[in-house]
């Protein structure tokens, strides 16, 4: 996906797509219609993207606020958020240098990469972040502290032994990690954190917890997923969590829908599955750097068509003649 700037037609087109569909009152022909405009060109569903990480930004800092202020047809609040989200849009290619007053600008992350995109950035310690597809962190390291916060996506931290005696954090929406070891992977979902510890160990807090009573310890060669209140038990690590490093996504007797899923977070555009053929099983390694090769081989192997209405607008549905 491009990192131009959006135009602004576009850039407002998507805003009043996405205020419009907020609403409560907005029919199934008003979806569809949206739809279509987003399968159109791939930057209309670049714009689209854009409004929906914003808009999810301004929920969880505002605690529903914003979602009040969009079901207000008319309200002052309403055209405000129309416009600031436009605004937003425009001018997000560019790094929203402008917009640092503005209460969004923790919407303003310190590196992102793009849907299909996989990045390899030096931390100014002298370790790695591997950044996989439609990321975002910001980076803060002072003299007493190195704090990495993911704000979306998935990443690998690779932090340089020597600097163990200064504190390195990673935050998620979810939980606060203290990493202890040199190797961590983070991947941050919408209502929880998956955390692996490949290289030492790590201790996570849920944000939400109690006390020491939360604090749970994670050792080298172990992964768990964590809410705000809780961690869940540790379990060993799924080494198909690694794949996406060489840019292989392995299934396993996976749910269609799921794969389709999984998917879409490497493709442009709209990928969805039709419920009728959700529940089919998927085996096999499949290479990310071609993935409408991967779209061929579903069709090859399952009783599955794809169906391109645009190339950004694809589902996978059931064969006719199977």
């Amino acid at each position: 996906m491009s990192e131009s700037p959006i135009d602004r037609r576009v850039a407002r087109e998507a805003a009043g797509w996405f205020v419009r569909l907020q609403n409560s009152g907005a029919s199934a022909g008003e979806h569809a219609a949206c739809a279509e405009w987003r399968a159109r060109h791939a930057d209309h569903e670049r714009a689209w993207q854009l409004a929906e990480r914003f808009s999810g930004r301004a929920q969880q800092l505002s605690g529903g606020a914003a979602r009040t202020a969009l079901d207000r047809p008319r309200s002052l609040e309403r055209r405000q958020v129309l416009k600031t989200l436009a605004l937003l849009i425009a001018a997000a290619p560019l790094g929203l240098a402008a917009h640092r007053g503005l209460p969004w600008r923790e919407w303003q992350a310190d590196e992102r990469t793009a849907t299909g995109e996989q990045r390899t950035l030096k931390l100014p310690d002298g370790g790695r972040l591997r950044m996989n597809t439609g990321s975002a962190v910001d980076i803060a390291y002072d003299d007493n502290v190195r704090r990495i916060r993911l704000i979306d996506g998935e990443m690998l931290v690779e932090a340089p032994r020597e600097h163990a005696s200064r504190p390195l954090i990673v935050d998620t929406a979810e939980a606060e990690i203290a990493v202890l070891g040199s190797r961590l992977m983070v991947r941050q979902y919408p209502q929880s954190t998956y955390l692996a510890a490949l290289e030492g160990a790590v201790e996570v807090r849920p944000r939400r917890s109690r006390g020491d009573d939360g604090l749970m310890r994670l050792a080298a060669g172990q992964q768990t997923h964590v809410s705000a209140h809780a961690a869940e038990p540790a379990v060993a690590l799924a080494h198909n969590r690694l794949d996406w490093l060489s840019g292989v996504l392995r299934a396993e007797k996976m749910r269609l829908d799921d794969f389709v899923a999984e998917l879409d977070r490497y493709r442009p555009g709209l990928l969805r599955c039709d419920p009728a053929v959700a529940g089919l099983l998927i085996s096999g390694a499949f290479q990310l750097r071609d993935t409408d090769q991967i779209l061929r081989a579903l069709s090859q192997t399952l009783p599955v068509s794809v169906h391109y209405r645009t190339a950004y607008w694809v589902t996978v549905t059931a064969r006719a003649n199977a």
